[in-house]
């Protein structure tokens, strides 16, 4: 009897390593994305070991054969979950009850219950392989076999006593740490695997990193200590022009840097190194070997030894010389818009010969000018950022170009200005895409409205239709510029909303407001030159009072009129009507 104890003790042991061996080659490959058909073949292969089991038993006591079914079902209900494990509980119940004899429920009780134990523990324990996973395997193990040693009950009332008495001691100093030592074989198995896998994706991360380091458009730089080259990558020879050979090992800052900047870029570089600190991001030039000037901006980290020593500097750049470019056009436009004002100032000293059309003039000139020339200075802001999108840096020259054409356009009105005075001004016709006109004028008066937090809305009567008539573009713009401009500045909250529709044949626009109102005794007044709807907002709000008496000009000259519709404190609506001449 001890020797059939002992040889089939194991063959239970051998049995349950290829358990052990199946956890690791077949079900840690893949473990989260097994499909159905993958759990069921496992759970069958795990019941053929079960079987297997169950036909090297050992005989306890007279009648009752035990074998480690219960330590390999309740370690794979941890392990590899439910379908597995209750395919697995099925097989192995199948053959038990075929089997039969005097333990044959117990048997059965005892495969439920260990397998169910198991599957228990995995759900209500979740976190049980990163903590005391020692005393985890442990005592799931004694629950299990202390369960197990409770399904005696299922034996015939004779038998239950004397077989408890004999399998209890057994069962719980044996079976529990044969359930630890199962379960800490798989555990090991799944660390070597996560292991594995973390390098895998190491390796992967770290290649695909070399993969855009080499084919994108990023400089790649690492320096030695004393500032010489120890490698670089194909993009950054390409940008510079130079083979790897002719650099590698010679001084980065001799070679690469500006004469006046190389003495402080190599204590920067100094400095990161002996403080064992970085500083963070910088732009520079380097010269490319035919002494070209590249602008590049430049992300830095230090490199360590395996003994936290420092041995160098890993830098990681972008070209940004097409920025810096752009950079340097958008000043000299700036340049030029400014020599521009210096004409309009000697254009002012001109016009102070009639005193009427000095006023007119100067005051003109914060009225008309200002709203231009921040779109182009607000817009030139913003196009220095370094990050900036491709295609926002084409939208955003678009607006300052519109901006600087309409700024051009206003130097002219307030030629025409005086021109006015003495009935001088001319049309210039010209089709115009309405449609067109008012989306420029929502996107330029945009930023102010968000600005004041007010709702900017174009409303369109024929959205879907390019409605084109024959008109003066620069009054018609002039004359909704100023209705708009003025809606915003008398608007503290709410909205303004503009857009027009067709009359009979006439194109009608307005301009609605949430604003302050004006009262209905000056509703004629303000369309007067120099005069606003009541004196005491002068100080409040800028302006010469010039704006609603240059758009009556303008609308009568383009045979239309101007009225409004107002309440204190409500707002106002401003219309306007020209005749409607369609493009033929």
């Amino acid at each position: 009897m001890k020797e059939s104890f002992f040889v089939a003790l194991l063959h239970n042991t051998a049995i349950l390593l290829a358990f052990a061996m199946l956890y690791e080659n077949f079900w840690l490959k893949d473990e989260r994305n097994k499909s159905i058909a993958t759990k069921i073949l496992t759970g069958l292969i795990i019941g053929a070991i079960g079987i297997l089991l169950m036909y090297t038993p050992w005989l306890m006591i007279l009648g009752i054969l035990f074998d480690t079914r219960s330590v390999m079902l309740s370690v794979a209900g941890l392990f590899f979950g439910g379908i597995p494990t209750i395919v697995a509980m099925i097989i192995t119940v199948t053959v038990r009850f075929i089997i039969g004899g005097e333990g044959q429920w117990m048997g059965i009780a005892v495969i439920l219950v260990s397998g169910l134990i198991g599957l228990l523990w995995r759900k209500y324990r979740p976190d049980w392989k990163t903590k005391k996973y020692f005393q985890e395997l442990l005592a799931m193990g004694v629950i299990v076999h202390i369960t197990m040693s409770l399904c005696v009950v299922f034996l015939p009332i004779d038998r239950m006593l004397p077989t408890l008495k004999v399998i209890a001691f057994p069962l719980i100093i044996i079976y529990s740490p044969a359930t630890m030592l199962l379960g800490l074989i798989l555990l090991q198995q799944y660390k070597n695997a996560q292991n594995r896998f973390a390098q895998l994706r190491l390796i992967e991360s770290e290649r695909r990193l070399a993969q855009i380091l080499e084919s994108g458009n990023i400089a790649s730089l690492a320096l030695n200590t004393d500032g010489t080259i120890r490698y670089c990558n194909d993009y950054l020879l390409k940008i510079t022009g130079y083979a790897f050979n002719e650099i590698r090992g010679k001084n980065w800052f001799k070679i690469f840097m500006v004469d006046n900047k190389r003495t402080a870029m190599f204590q920067q570089f100094s400095e990161s190194i002996y403080n064992n600190k970085i500083n963070g991001n910088f732009d520079n030039i380097i010269l490319s070997k035919t002494g070209k000037k590249i602008y590049v901006s430049w992300y830095y980290t230090l490199l360590f030894s395996n003994v936290n020593e420092v041995t160098g500097i890993a830098y990681i750049g972008v070209d940004i010389t097409k920025n810096k470019l752009y950079e340097k056009q958008l000043s000299e436009k700036n340049e030029t818009y400014k020599l521009m004002n210096e004409k309009l100032l000697e254009a002012k000293e001109k016009a102070e010969e009639s005193d009427r059309l000095k006023t007119v003039f100067l005051q003109n000139i914060s009225h008309e000018i200002r709203t231009p020339m921040n779109g182009i200075l607000g817009f030139l802001d913003l196009l220095n950022d370094d990050h900036l999108l491709e295609k926002d840096k084409k939208a955003y020259i678009e607006v300052v170009n519109k901006s600087g054409n309409r700024l051009l356009s206003t130097i002219n009105d307030v030629i025409e200005i005086s021109r006015i005075e003495s009935c001088q001004i001319s049309l210039s016709i010209s089709a115009v895409n309405i449609n067109e006109t008012m989306a420029y004028l929502h996107q330029f008066f945009k930023k102010q409205a968000d600005a004041k937090k007010l709702k900017l809305i174009l409303s369109e009567a024929t959205p879907s239709v390019e409605l084109i008539i024959k008109t003066d573009r620069s009054m018609l713009e002039g004359i909704l510029m100023n209705l708009i401009k003025n809606a915003i500045k008398f608007t503290t909250e709410g909205s303004i909303e503009f857009g027009y529709y067709l009359e009979n044949k006439n194109l009608i626009f307005y301009v609605k407001d949430t604003g302050c109102g004006i009262p209905a005794d000056r509703h004629d007044a303000i369309f007067e030159r120099f005069v606003q709807s009541d004196i005491s907002m002068t100080r409040a709000h800028e302006g010469s009072g010039l704006g609603l008496a240059i758009v009556k000009s303008y609308i009568e000259l383009l045979n239309g009129k101007v009225w409004l519709v107002s309440e204190i404190n409500k707002g106002s609506t401003f219309y306007f009507n020209i005749p409607y001449v369609k493009q033929a």
